[in-house]
């Protein structure tokens, strides 16, 4: 039973992984590699032209420019918004934080599509459209960081609040000693999963960036007609990396904690 269960597990391991392995293949290959597995080319080569078509194409260099811009500025609010929310709403007794978690629930499943017109007419009422600040405020306000801090608070049992608040009268200081470095593991997959979520943007740069020259790389990449552009497979594998650099540094960062404590 164990056996069979490693081998269907590979299995999955594999199909999951097949896109990526073709991607990565594909990339440092002089040719197509599709149309050579089809039967429609004949010839294959290894080739790192791709990647130097990469870091000569301007329009391409100046969107992934955009993604740094509107992913950075996101997390720069994001993140603190994302602290001080999840704290309220674990740590405030009152009613009304029932129906801020109601509201951001709804908020969270509910799909882009129904809030397009009003997020589009907003942004032209204050003067945001075209812009990319646009794009930032919305996405750093979105309620996942918020829920996941909250949840990742309101694990902490309230003796443990208690008993630190006996020590330090600071609310302050009882958050970055005690609480702190329990969540801390919690608030780096939050990290990277507010990263990931701001540099895959595709529904709120279409609605709010009209203008090509401000959109990020993953709009041109979500063009499946890009490739008139002189878009390759190595565009793709650039914007993959800084996603799985970040996994890799957040899970290396977390394993060095857990062995130094």
């Amino acid at each position: 039973m164990k056996r069979f269960s490693a081998v269907l597990l590979v299995i999955l391991l594999a199909a999951f992984a097949l896109p990526l392995v073709v991607l990565v293949i594909a990339s440092f290959c002089e040719g197509d590699l599709i149309n050579f597995l089809k039967g429609e080319q004949n010839t294959l080569a290894i080739s790192t032209g791709q990647y130097s078509s990469f870091f000569a194409n301007e329009d391409m260099l100046r969107r992934f420019g955009n993604s740094l811009k509107i992913t950075g500025g996101t997390l720069l609010i994001q993140f603190p918004m994302s602290m001080l929310g999840g704290l309220y709403l674990a740590r405030c007794s009152w009613r009304s934080t029932r129906i801020v978690r109601f509201l951001l629930l709804v908020l969270l499943l509910l799909p882009f599509q129904s809030v397009m017109v009003p997020i589009f007419k907003l942004a032209r009422w204050t003067q945001l459209y075209d812009k990319q600040l646009a794009v930032i405020i919305l996405q750093a306000f979105s309620p996942l960081g918020v829920l996941i801090v909250w949840l990742l608070i309101g694990a902490i049992p309230q003796e443990q609040w208690e008993a630190a608040q006996l020590d330090c009268k600071s609310q302050t200081v009882t958050f970055c000693r005690v609480v702190l470095p329990q969540i801390a593991s919690g608030l780096a997959v939050l990290l990277l999963l507010c990263f990931a979520e701001a540099w895959n943007l595709v529904d709120s740069p279409s609605i709010l960036l009209p203008d090509t020259y401000l959109r990020p790389a993953s709009m041109a990449l979500n063009d499946i007609t890009s490739q008139d552009k002189g878009y390759t497979y190595a565009d793709a594998v650039m914007y993959s990396l800084p996603i799985v650099a970040m996994y890799l540094f957040i899970g290396w960062r977390m394993h060095e904690s857990e062995y130094t404590i």
